[in-house]
């Protein structure tokens, strides 16, 4: 039967193995998936591989791929505070829907202006938007522990309808428009494109700037530490003098502040626009609970996955329009890898051994 046996040689080398097996791991189930929906599979999986060089430019490609990596990055790091400490915010979608209802209602507050002053103005306060969204499940866990994963999880239905509601209501824009939508915001006052016909634009700067900072504030000081601390017990958080309860209201905050900034920066560079919730929300939200995971909660590893995943999708995407294959490849392939590193992570802490019964002898499968 099989055993495992808890390490005394965990290091660098025992993580990278187990990462390398999810990805073997992934790479295998990929192919069959493949195999199973294309009927060319091997000119499907090299056009997955490389589709940057084939077809539109290459800066257009990879434009899409940093897009999407700095909306999941962003958003995942911020998720990855509170899943350190043992919070478990799965809303950042309706953070993510409330920082961009926000970021438009501080530029109505403004005045609708033209310049580009306003910009950052409007930025914070998608920012501030998603920190106040956060806070309801934080103040329903701390005052009268109720369980943050249901609660943040049913506020982004709320933010989705109230978004709805917002853009067919109060803010209604051109009626002869197809959907429901607001008065778009002017020229002037979004992101600048730094690369003419590409995605790349100073909004992502700013999340990718948001990221380092964040990473270096988790990596490299005290509040990384006190969120190691708390991932094993709320005693051992006691005992090293931090509470629980702020842990709680921090992690919250973090997470809705990343997630309400990614909303603010899609508004103001994408749409330019509120948009009913079924055409504007991309669950960039609920992506980011998987490249958290993905990523071991690690900053680096967060980057890397958000890239990965980002890479897989925009690929899938490019090989529906020119092969007619299902680009819901993707979603297969995100959930393998996600099952597939949560299954080796054990490898990092634990050996696996087969025990023979009788002979009391086990062999060693690490």
């Amino acid at each position: 039967m099989f055993k495992l046996e808890p390490r005394q040689d965990a290091s660098l080398w025992t993580s990278l193995r187990s990462i390398l097996i999810a990805l073997a791991i992934t790479a295998v189930v990929s192919v069959l998936v493949m195999v199973v929906m294309s009927d060319k599979p091997a000119e499907a999986i090299w056009q997955l591989l490389s589709f940057p060089w084939q077809g539109r430019r290459m800066e257009v490609q990879f434009g899409l791929v940093a897009q999407q990596t700095a909306y999941l990055a962003i958003i995942a790091i911020g998720l990855s505070v509170g899943f350190k400490a043992n919070v478990w915010n799965i809303g950042a979608e309706g953070q993510f829907a409330i920082g961009s209802v926000g970021a438009y209602l501080g530029y109505l507050i403004l005045g609708s202006p033209e310049g580009a002053w306003a910009l950052p103005l409007i930025l914070l306060a998608g920012v501030i938007g998603g920190c106040l969204w956060a806070l309801i499940p934080a103040a329903l866990r701390v005052t009268s522990n109720t369980n943050e994963l249901l609660t943040s999880l049913m506020l982004v239905y709320v933010a989705s309808h109230l978004l709805t509601y917002l853009c067919i209501g109060p803010w209604k824009g051109d009626p002869k428009a197809g959907q429901a939508e607001t008065f778009p915001m002017p020229e002037s006052i979004r992101p600048e494109t730094l690369i003419n016909g590409t995605e790349f634009h100073t909004g992502l700067i700013i999340l990718f700037v948001a990221f380092i900072v964040l990473a270096a504030i988790l990596l490299f000081t005290l509040l990384g530490f006190r969120l190691r601390v708390a991932q094993h017990t709320p005693r051992a958080e006691r005992f090293a003098g931090f509470s629980p309860d702020n842990t709680v209201w921090l992690s919250f905050l973090i997470s809705g502040a990343t997630a309400g900034l990614a909303g603010a920066v899609y508004l103001t560079a994408e749409t330019g626009k509120l948009i009913q919730a079924e055409n504007y929300l991309e669950n960039f939200g609920f992506a980011a609970i998987v490249i958290a995971f993905l990523g071991r909660l690690h900053p680096i590893g967060i980057l890397l996955a958000a890239f990965l995943i980002s890479y897989v999708n925009v690929g899938a995407s490019y090989v529906q329009a020119s092969l007619g294959v299902d680009d819901s490849v993707a979603d297969l392939i995100e959930v393998t890898a996600l099952f597939a590193f949560l299954s080796t992570a054990m490898l990092d802490q634990y050996r696996v051994r087969w025990h023979t019964g009788s002979a009391k002898t086990s062999q060693a499968m690490s």
